[in-house]
C-alpha cells in the first residue's frame, strides 16, 4: 500500500512537475494517491464498467486534478478534496458515456435470425477475427470521423484506440505492447477494442452493426 504524503511533500511534487516536468514528481503523486482512485472505482463497480476501466477513468481524474490545481492560489490542505471531486466526476463522466451505448455492448443479444430461424447474436458475427473486424471499420472511416467517433467512448476506450491506430500523432502500437502500458492481457484489449469500435461504428442501434458485416 502506498504511502500518504505529507502536505509539504505533496506541494513539493506538485512543484517540480509543473514547472520541472519532474516525472518521477508525477509518479509519486500518482501512486500514493491511487488509492483514492481505487476507492472510487469500487464505489461505482457493477454500474456497467469494468474495475480496470473504472481505475483508468478515476485516474485520468486524477491526473486532470494534479496538472490544474493551483498550489500558489489555494492551500495545499484542499488538495484531496479537489483531486477526490476530479476522479469521481471523470469516472461519472464515463459511466454517462456507457450507459448511453450500452445498447450495443451486449455480444449475446440478439439481432436477427439466421437462416435456420435460430438467435443471431453479435458475437456470432463477429467470430474471432477481432483484428479484421478493425481494419475494416478503420477503412471506411475518415480520421476526422474517427476522432468524432472516439467522443462517444469512455476515457480507457479512447486511449485504447488512439494507441492502436496511431491517431493521437505517434506510432501504432501493438496489441501486446497496447496490454503492456494497461497491465493486462491481450485477449482484455482485444474484448475492449471490439467493444469501442462497435460503439464507434453504430452509435444508435445493434441492426445497424448486422447491415454493416453483411455489406
Amino acid at each position: 500500500m502506498a504511502r500518504r504524503l505529507t502536505l509539504d511533500e505533496t506541494k513539493n511534487c506538485l512543484k517540480a512537475w509543473r514547472e520541472l516536468e519532474d516525472k518521477e514528481a508525477l509518479e509519486v503523486l500518482t501512486v500514493c494517491n491511487s488509492g483514492l482512485v481505487r476507492f472510487f472505482a469500487k464505489k461505482y463497480l457493477g454500474k456497467g464498467l469494468t474495475f480496470e476501466e473504472l481505475m483508468s477513468a478515476g485516474t485520468e481524474g486524477l491526473l486532470n486534478a494534479i496538472n490544474k490545481f493551483d498550489y500558489n492560489e489555494r492551500a495545499i490542505e484542499g488538495f484531496s478534496s479537489y483531486i477526490a471531486v476530479a476522479i469521481e466526476n471523470q469516472i461519472r463522466r464515463d459511466l454517462i458515456k456507457y450507459n448511453k451505448h450500452s445498447h450495443v455492448l451486449s455480444f449475446e443479444q440478439p439481432i436477427g435470425k439466421d437462416k435456420d430461424g435460430d438467435d443471431m447474436k453479435i458475437e456470432d458475427i463477429i467470430g474471432t477475427d477481432a483484428e479484421q473486424l478493425i481494419e475494416d471499420v478503420i477503412s471506411e472511416m475518415k480520421i476526422d470521423i474517427v476522432r468524432e467517433a472516439l467522443k462517444c467512448l469512455t476515457s480507457r476506450e479512447q486511449q485504447i484506440i488512439l494507441l492502436r491506430y496511431g491517431l493521437d500523432d505517434a506510432h501504432k502500437k501493438t496489441l501486446e505492447e497496447v496490454a503492456e502500458i494497461f497491465g493486462c492481457s491481450k485477449n482484455t484489449i482485444v474484448k475492449q477494442e471490439q467493444k469501442a469500435l462497435i460503439k464507434m461504428r453504430h452509435p444508435r442501434n445493434t441492426k445497424k452493426l448486422k447491415d454493416f458485416i453483411d455489406e
